[in-house]
């Protein structure tokens, strides 16, 4: 049986080694590197040449999602897991190239499993996210058929810092403006998309390919 080779991308050491220890243990599976953000796991996959990668959503260095659509620019072949606490990505991870979304909690029997089958070319998805992963895209088509939103630069550059992760006042201070200003460009922000939360702001804008 050939060996299966895993690159692992997580900005947190204690999941890191915890899924080297899992995936250890299974004779057909070799973790061949550890990754932090996307920047190194684009590095990594260049060097290493792995089969499968699991990658984390959200992350200090970049966003996951986006990690996945550069990563399989570069390398194709290569089978992308999105391995993540959060269930409300699933579309957009897929959408981006990866095979397969399954969260933390999966124990080391049905990960390894799900390496096996997403190297077989197949989609292992966590069963409880299979519903989701159909509204999700159904939502899609409908934001899609609508008119999308007029937003302005000064919007999009907000959104894209929103998407990273930066709070308020990173905004009003990488964008040099007032924080009565990035408030009043969020409250339109959300008005144009139609949500009422960040992270909805920043679903919704993949969705409709404002990110």
């Amino acid at each position: 049986m050939p060996t299966i080779r895993v690159l692992l991308v997580d900005d947190h050491q204690v999941v890191r080694e915890g899924l080297r220890r899992m995936l250890e243990l299974e004779d057909d599976i070799r973790v061949v590197g550890e990754a932090t953000n996307v920047q190194e796991a684009l590095r990594l996959a260049a060097l290493h040449c792995p089969d499968v990668v699991l990658m984390d959503i959200k992350m200090s260095g970049g966003d996951g999602i986006e990690g996945t659509r550069l990563l399989k620019e570069k390398r194709p072949d290569c089978k992308i897991i999105m391995l993540t606490l959060y269930e409300e990505y699933v579309a957009q991870a897929i959408e981006a190239g990866a095979v397969g979304y399954l969260l933390k909690d999966i124990k080391r029997e049905e990960l390894s499993q799900a390496i096996r089958v997403a190297h077989q070319g197949q989609s292992p998805l966590d069963a409880s996210l299979t519903r989701k992963l159909v509204g999700e895209f159904a939502d899609l088509a409908r934001g899609r058929a609508r008119q999308e939103p007029s937003l302005s630069e000064r919007q999009l550059d907000i959104l894209r810092l929103v998407a990273a992760g930066a709070t308020n006042k990173q905004i009003a201070s990488q964008l040099f403006l007032s924080g009565t200003t990035v408030k009043r460009e969020m409250h339109s922000l959300f008005a144009k998309l139609e949500v009422n939360s960040r992270s909805k702001a920043v679903s919704e804008a993949y969705k409709r390919k404002l990110l």
